[in-house]
């Protein structure tokens, strides 16, 4: 007899495989809700290679409502695509060069970038034992200072995350500029 669990499982997927179902976009509350109601109209990148604040997305939205007859959004559902969207394409981004919101971002940040760009982190795409090997190449032949064990495993961490194997950035592209009502 086959078990309730075994006979209702699919098969699990990978962070990657994830967001390839939502055309790349990254995983977190609000994904579902942005996904859908902006593919409607646009393309992931369209949208997802923008750098707004939480206060022009909320006018980009009111300008899909008005002049392109987007279905007004409930309350806590325009927050939830607000939250995300600014969470994961606001302008704050710019601020951190493209690394996504995570544990380890601050750490990351300081330490890859005071001697590289961090577009040289970014493009690796590396597994937790490959980004461990890097970390001791760049101790023993480029002089980086040696990291305590527990902020050694935070950067791993973030690294492998949000840089590992199969895992696309959460920053797709170059950022473009431009005024909130300038997109259709």
């Amino acid at each position: 007899m086959l078990s309730l669990a075994a006979s209702a499982a699919e098969p699990a997927s990978t962070a990657a495989e994830a967001a390839e179902d939502y055309g790349g976009l990254p995983d977190g509350v609000g994904r579902t809700a942005v996904y859908f109601n902006c593919t409607a109209c646009h393309s992931v990148k369209q949208f997802s290679q923008q750098r707004l604040s939480r206060e022009q997305w909320d006018e980009v939205l009111d300008q899909m409502v008005a002049r392109n007859n987007m279905h007004p959004l409930q309350p806590w559902a325009r927050r939830r695509v607000l939250n995300y969207l600014t969470t994961h394409f606001g302008a704050e981004m710019d601020t951190w060069q493209g690394l996504p919101v995570g544990k380890g971002r601050e750490v990351v940040f300081g330490l890859c970038q005071a001697c590289h760009s961090l577009a040289i982190v970014k493009q690796q795409g590396l597994s937790r034992a490959s980004w461990d090997d890097t970390l001791k190449w760049m101790v023993e032949e480029q002089g980086m200072p040696e990291l305590e064990p527990a902020t050694r495993n935070l950067v791993l961490d973030y690294l492998s995350t949000h840089y590992g194997l199969g895992v696309k950035s959460a920053r797709p592209g170059p950022t473009t500029a431009g005024a909130a009502g300038s997109r259709r």
